[in-house]
């Protein structure tokens, strides 16, 4: 169950990394690759794979994927908004 713990405290680093205010994106990343070789480690433990805290995990994944997927949304929103007033300003300096 050692699994488990580990992957319940890394689940909480990811969230706190992808919730804060200045994303590191490099240490994003890491977290998801030792989340991804976590979760196929308890895959192989049958006792693990059994237990609540198994669903437990499946469930935090659920809104992990969630979170991330309405984060990525907002930054292309972001984008498209950055993009739409870069042009705005240079169409604007084009008649001056």
């Amino acid at each position: 169950m050692i699994l488990i713990q580990q992957l319940e405290k890394l689940d909480q680093e990811l969230q706190n990394s992808y919730r804060s205010d200045d994303i590191n994106f490099e240490q994003l990343a890491i977290f998801l690759s030792n989340r991804e070789q976590l979760l196929h480690q308890c895959m192989q433990v049958s006792k693990i794979v059994h237990s609540t805290e198994w669903q437990s995990a499946i469930a935090r994944t659920q809104l992990i994927v969630d979170e991330m997927s309405q984060l990525g949304q907002q930054f292309a929103t972001d984008y498209q908004k950055l993009n739409h007033g870069q042009k705005s300003v240079q169409l604007y300096r084009k008649f001056q």
